[in-house]
């Protein structure tokens, strides 16, 4: 049974070792190509004074509601913080209105207030998404700050605003 015969090729067992063999080598170099050395590790750069500046498409998605509550505004100012007060407007050319969303890794309550911290505007319930100046814009005189103050748990904010005129 395991002579070669002209009509049949090779005996079954020969035909075996001849998948196995090539099976094996090919688990090898796979194996081989696995094992190759890591890249060298890159030095770590050296320590920035500088803050970061804020990656454009992190603020996308809020961006695109721009056209539904901002209509015929311009975007003004794209801000990040932890929870904490930040200056989010100033209005140092003339009077200026605006409309502020954001979104938050945790729910918050985000506040508007002037440079005397009376509130301006707040956005009502906690939520990890929301508006600022929902019934309409915001306004300041010419010289007026706008901040931004949040209540609830330290968590990322990002901050869109966009102004008139």
């Amino acid at each position: 049974m395991d002579r070669l015969d002209q009509n049949q090729g090779p005996p079954r067992r020969t035909r075996l070792v001849r998948e196995a063999a090539s099976f094996v080598l090919l688990a090898c170099a796979c194996g081989m190509a696995v094992k190759r050395a890591p890249p060298p590790e890159a030095p770590p750069s050296p320590p920035t004074t500088t803050a970061p500046t804020p990656d454009p498409n992190r603020f996308e998605s809020i961006e695109a509601r721009g056209s539904l509550v901002a209509q015929g505004m311009r975007l003004a100012v794209r801000r990040e913080s932890a929870g904490e007060k930040i200056e989010l407007l100033r209005a140092d050319a003339n009077d200026t209105c605006v409309r502020v969303a954001f979104e938050a890794g945790a729910p918050i309550v985000a506040r508007l207030t002037d440079k005397a911290d009376k509130m301006v505007a707040t956005s009502g319930p906690a939520a990890a998404e929301g508006l600022l100046g929902e019934n309409g814009p915001v306004c300041i005189r010419k010289g007026e700050v706008l901040n931004i103050t949040v209540d609830g748990p330290s968590a990322p904010v990002r901050w869109v605003a966009w102004a008139a005129p």
